[in-house]
């Protein structure tokens, strides 16, 4: 056990009744009461282990008022912590350190993270943005595709009535050519037949057996 130290009574009766804990004279008893160095933010919790301390060591305390303790006199002399509760004491006020740790490296991490999520989230407006862009050039590009795709169909459609128009010339020429052309050779060959016919006639008489008036051997004894 340390050696007893002695506190100014306005600074024990601030600890015990006022919860002063912002008060410097006070956050060094405290320091001194739990044998560790203790800061304005962990105070309230050494404050409670001193009182704990203080009335387990001087039970008539709990029942004075402020005013009784203050009467006590105008200073106090008071030892600190020792054995299971000096244990317990430290424990906590370390606990609480390391959880002060591990709490500013949640927020920095929170804050990381805040900071990777707006980053995630000016690119997702970004990539919504061209893409909403690129949908819209994508819209108008099917637009004119299916213009060009019309247009190449009508002009389709042209070139194969154009070609049909073609054939169909073609074909009724050769029929036209091929109606009036018999025609005129069938009357020509008629009228070829109705003339050579004497003319056959006469070739017959000529070089024929037949006996004629003219037969050279008519007259023949034979």
């Amino acid at each position: 056990m340390a050696e007893a130290k002695v506190f100014p009574m306005s600074t024990f009766v601030a600890c015990l009744r006022e919860n002063d804990t912002s008060d410097a004279g006070v956050v060094d008893l405290l320091g001194f009461l739990t044998n560790a160095t203790v800061s304005e933010e962990f105070a309230p919790f050494a404050a409670a282990l001193s009182k704990a301390w203080v009335y387990e060591q001087n039970p008539e305390l709990t029942k004075a008022s402020k005013s009784e303790i203050a009467g006590l006199g105008q200073k106090v002399s008071i030892n600190s912590m020792s054995g299971a509760s000096a244990e317990q004491a430290k424990a906590v006020l370390e606990k609480l350190v390391e959880l002060k740790k591990e709490n500013e490296a949640l927020v920095a991490k929170a804050a990381e993270l805040e900071a990777q999520n707006k980053a995630l989230n000016e690119a997702k407006i970004q990539a919504e943005g061209k893409l909403k862009k690129y949908e819209t050039q994508a819209a108008q590009g099917d637009a004119k595709l299916e213009m060009s795709g019309k247009k190449v169909d009508e002009y389709l459609k042209k070139v194969t009535e154009l070609l049909d128009q073609i054939e169909k010339v073609k074909k009724e020429g050769v029929v036209v050519a091929g109606t009036g052309a018999p025609g005129e050779a069938g009357a020509a060959a008629a009228d070829g037949d109705a003339a050579g016919a004497p003319a056959q006639e006469d070739a017959g008489s000529d070089f024929g057996f037949g006996g004629g008036a003219s037969d050279p051997f008519a007259d023949s004894s034979w």
